[in-house]
Protein backbone atom coordinates (compact mmCIF):
# COMPACT_ATOMS: atom_id res chain seq x y z
CA UNK A 1 0.00 0.00 0.00
CA UNK A 2 1.52 3.59 -0.87
CA UNK A 3 1.90 6.03 2.01
CA UNK A 4 -0.34 8.42 0.78
CA UNK A 5 -3.32 5.43 0.42
CA UNK A 6 -1.93 4.46 3.77
CA UNK A 7 -2.81 8.19 5.43
CA UNK A 8 -5.41 8.49 3.92
CA UNK A 9 -7.08 5.47 5.72
CA UNK A 10 -8.99 6.24 8.88
CA UNK A 11 -9.06 3.52 11.10
CA UNK A 12 -6.62 3.51 13.48
CA UNK A 13 -4.14 0.50 15.06
CA UNK A 14 -0.87 -0.19 14.52
CA UNK A 15 -0.22 -4.25 14.87
CA UNK A 16 2.72 -5.72 16.65
CA UNK A 17 3.81 -8.96 15.38
CA UNK A 18 4.93 -10.28 18.88
CA UNK A 19 7.31 -13.01 17.51
CA UNK A 20 9.41 -10.78 15.46
CA UNK A 21 8.76 -7.24 16.92
CA UNK A 22 7.87 -6.13 13.55
CA UNK A 23 5.72 -2.90 13.31
CA UNK A 24 3.11 -3.19 10.62
CA UNK A 25 -0.61 -1.93 10.01
CA UNK A 26 -2.28 1.26 8.71
CA UNK A 27 -0.77 4.46 10.58
CA UNK A 28 -3.29 6.79 12.28
CA UNK A 29 -4.35 9.97 11.43
CA UNK A 30 -4.47 12.79 13.58
CA UNK A 31 -8.12 13.78 14.22
CA UNK A 32 -7.47 17.49 13.45
CA UNK A 33 -6.45 16.13 9.78
CA UNK A 34 -9.46 13.70 9.49
CA UNK A 35 -11.53 14.79 6.01
CA UNK A 36 -14.07 12.59 6.60
CA UNK A 37 -14.79 11.68 10.73
CA UNK A 38 -18.05 10.08 10.80
CA UNK A 39 -18.88 6.41 10.41
CA UNK A 40 -20.60 5.76 6.31
CA UNK A 41 -24.00 5.30 8.01
CA UNK A 42 -27.19 6.88 6.78
CA UNK A 43 -27.28 10.16 7.67
CA UNK A 44 -30.82 11.29 10.09
CA UNK A 45 -32.27 14.77 9.10
CA UNK A 46 -34.03 16.39 12.02
CA UNK A 47 -34.97 20.26 12.12
CA UNK A 48 -35.52 21.14 16.22
CA UNK A 49 -33.74 20.66 19.34
CA UNK A 50 -36.94 18.71 20.51
CA UNK A 51 -36.76 16.34 17.81
CA UNK A 52 -33.10 15.56 19.03
CA UNK A 53 -34.31 15.21 22.47
CA UNK A 54 -37.12 12.74 21.02
CA UNK A 55 -34.04 10.70 19.23
CA UNK A 56 -32.33 10.49 22.67
CA UNK A 57 -35.14 8.60 24.11
CA UNK A 58 -35.65 6.32 21.33
CA UNK A 59 -31.96 5.47 21.76
CA UNK A 60 -32.29 5.05 25.72
CA UNK A 61 -29.06 7.25 25.58
CA UNK A 62 -29.58 9.34 29.07
CA UNK A 63 -26.56 10.81 31.31
CA UNK A 64 -27.58 9.03 34.18
CA UNK A 65 -26.78 5.65 32.21
CA UNK A 66 -23.54 6.94 31.05
CA UNK A 67 -22.11 7.38 34.07
CA UNK A 68 -23.63 4.34 35.71
CA UNK A 69 -22.16 1.89 33.28
CA UNK A 70 -19.52 3.87 31.62
CA UNK A 71 -21.00 3.21 28.33
CA UNK A 72 -22.08 5.49 25.24
CA UNK A 73 -24.15 5.10 22.21
CA UNK A 74 -22.16 6.29 19.03
CA UNK A 75 -24.42 9.29 18.56
CA UNK A 76 -22.93 11.27 16.18
CA UNK A 77 -24.34 14.71 16.04
CA UNK A 78 -22.81 16.46 13.37
CA UNK A 79 -23.89 19.99 13.83
CA UNK A 80 -26.49 22.13 16.43
CA UNK A 81 -30.13 22.94 16.52
CA UNK A 82 -30.84 27.00 16.32
CA UNK A 83 -33.23 26.28 19.12
CA UNK A 84 -31.83 24.86 21.91
CA UNK A 85 -33.16 27.75 24.25
CA UNK A 86 -36.66 26.87 23.55
CA UNK A 87 -36.16 23.64 25.43
CA UNK A 88 -36.61 23.67 29.40
CA UNK A 89 -33.26 24.75 31.14
CA UNK A 90 -32.45 21.46 32.52
CA UNK A 91 -33.72 19.09 29.29
CA UNK A 92 -31.50 21.95 27.13
CA UNK A 93 -28.72 21.46 29.66
CA UNK A 94 -29.00 17.94 29.28
CA UNK A 95 -29.69 17.78 25.53
CA UNK A 96 -26.53 19.94 24.38
CA UNK A 97 -23.79 17.44 27.48
CA UNK A 98 -25.31 14.47 25.27
CA UNK A 99 -24.97 16.01 21.41
CA UNK A 100 -21.63 16.71 22.33
CA UNK A 101 -20.28 13.81 24.35
CA UNK A 102 -19.46 11.16 22.17
CA UNK A 103 -17.78 13.59 19.70
CA UNK A 104 -15.40 14.12 22.21
CA UNK A 105 -14.59 10.90 23.08
CA UNK A 106 -13.97 10.11 19.72
CA UNK A 107 -11.62 13.02 19.06
CA UNK A 108 -9.39 11.78 22.65
CA UNK A 109 -9.88 7.86 21.33
CA UNK A 110 -8.41 9.10 17.74
CA UNK A 111 -5.92 11.11 20.01
CA UNK A 112 -4.80 8.28 22.32
CA UNK A 113 -4.68 5.77 18.83
CA UNK A 114 -2.01 8.67 17.64
CA UNK A 115 0.27 8.31 20.98
CA UNK A 116 -0.30 4.86 21.43
CA UNK A 117 1.30 4.23 18.23
CA UNK A 118 4.31 6.81 18.99
CA UNK A 119 4.87 5.35 22.08
CA UNK A 120 5.05 1.67 20.23
CA UNK A 121 7.66 2.75 18.07
CA UNK A 122 9.50 4.74 19.98
CA UNK A 123 10.69 1.10 21.41
CA UNK A 124 11.65 -0.23 18.57
CA UNK A 125 15.27 0.85 16.73
CA UNK A 126 15.22 3.24 14.58
CA UNK A 127 16.75 1.06 11.67
CA UNK A 128 14.02 -1.12 11.91
CA UNK A 129 11.32 1.98 11.14
CA UNK A 130 9.70 1.73 7.82
CA UNK A 131 10.41 4.60 5.43
CA UNK A 132 6.37 5.17 6.12
CA UNK A 133 6.75 5.19 9.81
CA UNK A 134 9.52 7.80 9.82
CA UNK A 135 7.53 9.91 7.03
CA UNK A 136 4.50 9.57 9.74
CA UNK A 137 6.53 10.29 12.70
CA UNK A 138 8.30 13.30 10.93
CA UNK A 139 5.37 14.64 9.79
CA UNK A 140 4.00 14.30 13.34
CA UNK A 141 6.66 16.36 14.61
CA UNK A 142 6.37 18.67 12.03
CA UNK A 143 2.73 19.25 12.98
CA UNK A 144 3.45 19.70 16.99
CA UNK A 145 5.91 21.63 16.67
CA UNK A 146 9.10 19.82 17.83
CA UNK A 147 11.82 21.43 16.76
CA UNK A 148 13.87 18.76 19.09
CA UNK A 149 12.90 16.33 17.50
CA UNK A 150 12.10 14.24 20.31
CA UNK A 151 9.84 11.29 21.03
CA UNK A 152 9.08 12.91 24.85
CA UNK A 153 8.91 16.49 23.42
CA UNK A 154 6.12 15.31 21.13
CA UNK A 155 4.09 13.16 23.91
CA UNK A 156 4.27 16.11 26.11
CA UNK A 157 2.13 17.65 23.73
CA UNK A 158 0.78 14.55 22.00
CA UNK A 159 -2.31 13.95 24.69
CA UNK A 160 -6.31 13.75 25.37
CA UNK A 161 -8.05 16.84 26.78
CA UNK A 162 -10.08 15.31 29.86
CA UNK A 163 -13.81 14.81 28.46
CA UNK A 164 -14.97 17.45 31.80
CA UNK A 165 -12.98 20.37 30.75
CA UNK A 166 -13.41 19.99 26.99
CA UNK A 167 -17.19 20.14 28.00
CA UNK A 168 -17.15 23.71 30.29
CA UNK A 169 -15.53 25.45 27.79
CA UNK A 170 -17.23 24.51 25.20
CA UNK A 171 -20.44 25.09 27.54
CA UNK A 172 -19.09 28.88 28.78
CA UNK A 173 -17.92 29.49 24.86
CA UNK A 174 -20.95 28.86 23.10
CA UNK A 175 -23.52 29.95 25.63
CA UNK A 176 -24.60 26.19 25.95
CA UNK A 177 -24.70 26.03 22.18
CA UNK A 178 -27.06 28.92 21.57
CA UNK A 179 -24.29 31.54 20.10
CA UNK A 180 -24.08 32.49 16.25
CA UNK A 181 -20.97 30.95 15.99
CA UNK A 182 -21.69 27.80 17.76
CA UNK A 183 -24.51 27.44 15.81
CA UNK A 184 -23.50 29.00 12.39
CA UNK A 185 -20.06 27.70 12.20
CA UNK A 186 -19.44 24.99 14.70
CA UNK A 187 -17.23 26.98 16.37
CA UNK A 188 -17.96 26.28 20.60
CA UNK A 189 -14.91 27.19 22.10
CA UNK A 190 -14.20 30.61 21.11
CA UNK A 191 -11.19 30.24 19.28
CA UNK A 192 -10.21 33.30 16.78
CA UNK A 193 -9.46 32.61 13.14
CA UNK A 194 -5.64 31.17 12.72
CA UNK A 195 -2.52 32.97 11.52
CA UNK A 196 -2.33 30.22 9.06
CA UNK A 197 -6.09 31.00 7.92
CA UNK A 198 -9.07 29.03 7.21
CA UNK A 199 -13.10 29.17 7.48
CA UNK A 200 -14.22 32.25 9.63
CA UNK A 201 -17.08 33.89 10.88
CA UNK A 202 -16.88 37.88 11.49
CA UNK A 203 -18.16 39.47 14.39
CA UNK A 204 -20.52 42.98 13.37
CA UNK A 205 -18.48 45.40 11.53
CA UNK A 206 -15.97 42.44 11.34
CA UNK A 207 -13.43 43.60 13.97
CA UNK A 208 -12.79 39.97 15.28
CA UNK A 209 -12.87 36.62 12.91
CA UNK A 210 -14.05 33.85 14.71
CA UNK A 211 -12.89 29.68 13.77
CA UNK A 212 -15.40 28.17 11.67
CA UNK A 213 -16.07 24.32 10.88
CA UNK A 214 -17.70 21.72 8.71
CA UNK A 215 -18.87 19.96 11.50
CA UNK A 216 -18.82 19.86 15.57
CA UNK A 217 -16.16 17.20 15.03
CA UNK A 218 -13.71 19.12 12.86
CA UNK A 219 -14.18 21.91 15.45
CA UNK A 220 -13.42 20.31 18.06
CA UNK A 221 -10.60 18.43 16.92
CA UNK A 222 -9.17 21.50 15.95
CA UNK A 223 -9.48 23.38 19.45
CA UNK A 224 -7.44 19.94 21.34
CA UNK A 225 -4.95 20.52 18.99
CA UNK A 226 -4.17 24.33 19.60
CA UNK A 227 -4.20 23.48 22.94
CA UNK A 228 -1.83 20.63 22.35
CA UNK A 229 0.84 23.06 19.70
CA UNK A 230 0.21 26.64 21.01
CA UNK A 231 2.98 27.55 23.23
CA UNK A 232 0.92 29.67 25.61
CA UNK A 233 -0.13 26.39 26.77
CA UNK A 234 3.04 24.65 28.17
CA UNK A 235 1.76 24.76 31.71
CA UNK A 236 -1.35 22.91 30.49
CA UNK A 237 1.32 20.29 28.93
CA UNK A 238 3.11 19.84 31.67
CA UNK A 239 0.50 20.26 34.73
CA UNK A 240 -1.59 17.47 32.40
CA UNK A 241 1.66 15.40 32.49
CA UNK A 242 2.13 15.45 36.04
CA UNK A 243 -1.46 14.60 36.84
CA UNK A 244 -1.17 11.68 34.86
CA UNK A 245 2.00 10.42 36.45
CA UNK A 246 0.25 11.18 40.09
CA UNK A 247 -3.61 9.07 38.52
CA UNK A 248 -5.34 12.36 38.72
CA UNK A 249 -5.94 13.57 35.72
CA UNK A 250 -9.18 15.34 35.55
CA UNK A 251 -10.52 18.86 34.02
CA UNK A 252 -11.58 20.27 37.41
CA UNK A 253 -7.48 19.74 37.95
CA UNK A 254 -5.97 20.79 34.45
CA UNK A 255 -8.60 23.84 33.29
CA UNK A 256 -6.01 25.70 36.22
CA UNK A 257 -3.90 26.26 33.46
CA UNK A 258 -5.73 28.49 31.16
CA UNK A 259 -5.68 31.57 32.68
CA UNK A 260 -4.64 32.75 29.80
CA UNK A 261 -7.14 31.23 27.47
CA UNK A 262 -9.87 33.88 28.27
CA UNK A 263 -8.98 37.67 29.08
CA UNK A 264 -10.86 36.96 32.56
CA UNK A 265 -8.41 34.98 33.72
CA UNK A 266 -8.48 33.60 36.84
CA UNK A 267 -12.30 34.08 36.93
CA UNK A 268 -13.01 32.01 33.26
CA UNK A 269 -11.19 29.25 35.80
CA UNK A 270 -13.39 29.81 38.47
CA UNK A 271 -16.32 29.52 36.17
CA UNK A 272 -15.41 26.19 34.41
CA UNK A 273 -14.49 24.57 37.51
CA UNK A 274 -18.00 25.50 39.07
CA UNK A 275 -19.18 24.19 35.49
CA UNK A 276 -17.78 20.71 36.35
CA UNK A 277 -18.34 20.46 39.74
CA UNK A 278 -22.10 21.74 39.51
CA UNK A 279 -22.87 19.50 36.17
CA UNK A 280 -20.36 16.40 37.07
CA UNK A 281 -18.90 17.07 34.07
CA UNK A 282 -16.16 15.42 35.07
CA UNK A 283 -18.25 11.92 35.83
CA UNK A 284 -17.96 10.58 31.69
CA UNK A 285 -13.80 10.28 31.78
CA UNK A 286 -13.74 6.59 31.53
CA UNK A 287 -16.78 6.16 29.18
CA UNK A 288 -16.56 4.50 25.93
CA UNK A 289 -18.65 3.35 23.19
CA UNK A 290 -20.86 0.51 23.16
CA UNK A 291 -21.32 -2.23 20.79
CA UNK A 292 -24.75 -0.12 19.37
CA UNK A 293 -24.80 0.45 15.79
CA UNK A 294 -23.54 4.36 15.21
CA UNK A 295 -25.46 7.13 14.45
CA UNK A 296 -25.61 10.18 12.66
CA UNK A 297 -27.82 13.22 13.07
CA UNK A 298 -27.70 16.51 11.29
CA UNK A 299 -29.67 19.49 11.62
CA UNK A 300 -31.20 21.47 8.69
CA UNK A 301 -32.51 24.70 8.32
Amino acid sequence: MSLSKKLKHISASLLFITSSSTFAADLPISPEKLIAPYPEVKVTTLNSAQSLINEFKQHQYQLANVSKTDQIPSFFVENLPSDLNSLPVQEKISGFIRLLLPTIIEVNKRISTVRHDVIALSKQPKSEWSKEETVWLNDLMTSYDIKSNNIDDLLLRLDIIPVGMVLAQGIDESGWGTSYFAVKGNGLYGEHLSSKGGKYLSTPGGHVKVAAFDNLFAGTARYMYNLNTTSAYKDLWTLRQKLSTEGKLSGYELVESLSHYSTRGDAYVENLQSLIKHHKLDSFDQATFDSSTPIRVRFED
